[in-house]
């Protein structure tokens, strides 16, 4: 039997449901990335490996040699930041020079100073041990004020974040809730701040340990919480220290503040087959830990429906709890894995629950095949030979162009009953040519898959090769573990063409099979341009009318009669002139070096000028002519 290249089609988990998450922080490959990223030489790197691998209570190695060796520059208030910060983690306060101090604490001196370089001045200071010296009172009204300029979910996050170490966080609980509000929604699934992980990261952890530290119940809602969560999910493929590192503290202090969002994820296979009739759940917090009070009993499936006819299988079904994991939960089938299909299940974990897909997946067979040869017009009975499965027919079956192929066959599952499958295909090919023919079996009212095929019209898809042909049949179906490839017969087809049997006739039609020759695109050719004389003749011509204006002013003279006498009326004249004048000149410099927008730079103040001088000297002269 030749292995099948049938694809079988798995449904991937989807959830209709917001009320539980699906999936969960993959820890262990984030702790990679934040191991790997303490090799580097980068402070801020550095920084942000080891603020992740402390957030994991990992291993923190010795990087005091680093830290000393590390260039910085003195004046960047956030480089001092990484600096300080990744010192006070790695327990290396003793390899930092003395200059660290003055770029904090000019910060702290200067009176227009940002959010931002004060948070990274104060918490410099307090790596060093010098966290006191930003004053509460005054500090939180100097702060008041510079939100009042700029209210951004950033600056929020880093004015909580002061508040923790000066000591205001009351003023933080009663501004929690309001900056919350300022989350963007996404598809009404997630929500985040403006600025992305980083500002979501910040501002939810600090709003998260400040009301842990004043020992008050998170002011995010439900709602909030499983649409925080989905965000960092949609962000679990961070691939930089950086990234990991923020989405660990989010992670897990949104995972920390209870009532935790529950995450369902399938542990491992998404169907079940004869053999295996279980499928294994994982009902865990957002970074894959058990979920507390949650108890064993409270995880069940509620109903189970059929989606082919949705016919309900199973409901109230309680999952059981794996010994030895906690974190895991079986959802025995055993009821339906005789009816293979796709199925909707729906599960709880305590009030709250979501739909899952899981395909019942059956085993097919086809016990024998009737394989007919007979006339086209059907003056004669075909002649009818069975063969059983996996047989292979050892006479060669014979067809002209004159007769057609007739199969006849049942498609069985592993309890002997009539199927219908999604593919059914038969195929006929020589054995080591490029092409082939592939027909697809239909099944009628009783399931009885029938095939009849035309042998002379079957002769151009095989390049009007006859000889040997192999007969096929392939079956497959989305809902079946493995699928069905059966070469049943040697089929010798004459297409009563005047070449010998088994050569194809010579055609242009390349084979299918295998790369495609490649295409070579080639650009247009430029258009041949004109000779030199030719431009300049052309370029001459069309300033004529111009030449010959100026020559006939040269001749006739200009009359300057109307022209205003007076110093103010002439200034106005002279000025609409030049403007004008220039605004045709700025013409031409757009055909010669400008740009549309510089252009239109220029062009407004020089209109705004034509149009005022332009407008008081018309007045001017109708004011004169009314006189006369």
């Amino acid at each position: 039997m030749t292995r099948c290249c049938l694809p079988l089609l798995l449904l991937s988990v989807f959830a209709v449901s917001h009320a539980i998450l699906q999936g969960t922080v993959d820890v262990k490959r984030l702790q990679g990335i934040l191991e790997e990223g303490v090799k580097s030489k980068d402070i801020s790197t550095l920084y942000y490996s080891l603020k992740g691998l402390k957030k994991l209570n990992a291993k923190i190695p010795d990087v005091c040699n680093v830290i000393q060796s590390t260039k910085y520059d003195i004046k960047n208030i956030e480089q001092i930041f990484h600096l300080t910060n990744a010192a006070e983690l790695s327990g290396c306060q003793n390899s930092l020079k003395p200059d660290v101090l003055s770029a904090p604490t000019q910060v702290l001196d200067k009176k227009d100073a940002t959010i931002p370089d004060l948070y990274h001045a104060v918490y410099s200071l307090k790596a060093l041990g010098k966290g006191s010296v930003y004053d509460k009172e005054d500090s939180l009204k100097n702060l008041i004020q510079l939100l009042k300029k700029d209210d951004s979910p950033a600056n929020y996050g880093y004015v909580f974040a002061l508040c923790e170490h000066i000591g205001c966080t009351a003023w933080t609980a009663t501004h929690a809730e309001s900056a919350l509000l300022a989350a963007d929604e996404t598809d009404g699934r997630s929500l985040h701040f403006d600025g992305g992980l980083p500002v979501t990261s910040l501002v939810l952890s600090t709003i998260i340990r400040t009301y842990k530290s004043l020992g008050k119940p998170s002011p995010l809602s439900t709602e909030q919480r499983y649409k925080f969560g989905a965000y960092l999910l949609s962000r679990r493929s961070v691939t930089s220290p950086r990234g990991a590192a923020l989405l660990l503290e989010a992670a897990s202090d949104l995972a920390g503040d209870q009532p935790t969002p529950i995450s369902i994820v399938f542990k491992d296979k998404k169907f079940i087959t004869s053999d295996s009739d279980s499928i294994e759940f994982s009902v865990t917090d957002l970074i894959g830990r058990p979920i507390p009070n949650l108890k064993p009993d409270e995880v069940i499936a509620q109903s189970g429906t059929r989606l082919a006819d949705d016919v309900v299988v199973l409901s109230k079904q309680p999952l059981t709890q794996k010994s030895n994991e906690p974190t895991t939960f079986i959802l025995n089938l055993s009821k339906i894995k005789s009816q293979h299909g796709l199925y909707k299940i729906s599960l709880s974990a305590g009030t709250k629950s979501a739909n899952f897909n899981i395909a019942v997946l059956g085993e097919i067979q086809v016990s024998s095949i009737e394989v007919g040869i007979g006339d086209v017009d059907g003056t004669t009975s075909p002649k009818v030979t069975t063969v059983t499965y996996p047989n292979k027919l050892s006479e060669k079956l014979q067809a002209d162009h004159l007769q057609k192929v007739t199969l006849k066959f049942t498609v069985r599952d592993k309890w002997n009953k009539p199927v219908v499958v999604q593919q059914a295909f038969v195929r006929i090919a020589p054995a080591n040519a490029p092409y082939e023919a592939i027909y697809v079996a239909e099944p009628d009212a009783a399931g009885t898959y029938k095939v009849e095929l035309n042998v002379g019209a079957m002769s151009a898809h095989l390049q009007h090769s006859g000889g040997a042909h192999e007969l096929s049949v392939m079956l497959g179906d989305s809902a079946v573990a493995a699928p069905l490839a059966w070469t049943l017969a040697d089929l010798v087809l004459n297409f009563a063409r005047d070449n010998a049997v088994g050569e194809p006739v010579k055609t242009t039609r390349s084979p299918y099979r295998g790369p495609l020759p490649e295409i070579a695109h080639e650009f247009r050719s430029a258009e041949a341009r004109p000779s030199r004389l030719v431009s300049d003749v052309f370029a001459l011509a069309c300033g004529a009318p111009l030449l010959l204006l100026l020559l006939l002013w040269a001749r006739l003279g200009l009359n300057f009669s109307l022209f205003p006498p007076l110093p103010l009326p002439a200034l106005t004249a002279l000025l609409f002139h030049v403007a004008l004048g220039g605004s045709l000149a700025l013409y031409g410099m757009l055909w010669l070096q400008l740009t549309m927008f510089e252009t239109l730079r220029y062009l407004l103040p020089l209109g705004a000028v034509t149009f005022l001088s332009g407008h008081r000297l018309l007045r001017g002269l109708v004011r004169d002519k009314a006189s006369r």
